[in-house]
């Protein structure tokens, strides 16, 4: 069974944790302190959080954050009607998803199903960004270490081909070897 982390109130826990095994979790602890559950969040890697939106110790738009920009797991915000005034921070924060109360079984399974969802895609969308941007870090080296190759008389296309040669034949990485031809310490023969 998966673990939640249940950061309510008594009574809006008692409503929603009897849902939880339906969704193949069990809430492994439970607090409505905000700086405590930054504590637990951090010591326990749940893998699920259900937070309201009146918690002590730190405001909820300030766990929420912290919550998420953690990339721990997936972070459900419950709002009570009384609350949907804050709605718009809510939706700032990049929660993975706002359930209302009072709870029904049905929607807190979805909610469970979208956030684990968004989660999942979140983290993937991350590492594909990170890939991206090591890519383009790559390619600006490698026309910095060209221009540097062409500035000494040496033709574009040439300059290219011996960075790629020398990259082979050295077991090396492109941008290994653009940053020997930017550091100067190794040219083309």
């Amino acid at each position: 069974m998966k673990r939640a982390i249940l950061i309510l109130k008594d009574k809006l826990y008692n409503e929603i944790n009897p849902i939880l095994p339906l969704a193949n979790y069990q809430a492994i602890s439970k607090t409505d302190n905000g700086i405590e559950a930054l504590r637990m969040a951090q010591r326990v890697e749940p893998d699920l959080i259900l937070c309201g939106w009146d918690v002590s110790g730190l405001s909820a738009l300030d766990l929420v954050q912290n919550l998420v920009h953690s990339k721990i797991c997936p972070v459900i915000l419950t709002l009570d009607p009384k609350e949907f005034g804050n709605l718009p921070l809510a939706v700032k924060t990049d929660v993975h998803h706002i359930l209302s109360t009072p709870v029904r079984a049905g929607d807190v399974i979805a909610g469970i199903i979208q956030a684990e969802y968004r989660f999942e895609r979140d983290l993937q969308f991350n590492k594909e960004m990170g890939k991206l941007n090591d890519e383009l870090k790559t390619r600006k080296l490698v026309y910095q270490a060209v221009l540097i190759l062409v500035s000494s008389g040496m033709a574009e296309e040439t300059a290219y081909a011996a960075i790629r040669s020398e990259a082979m034949t050295s077991r090396k990485t492109l941008r290994s070897v653009a940053n020997d031809v930017i550091k100067g310490t190794w040219r083309p023969a």
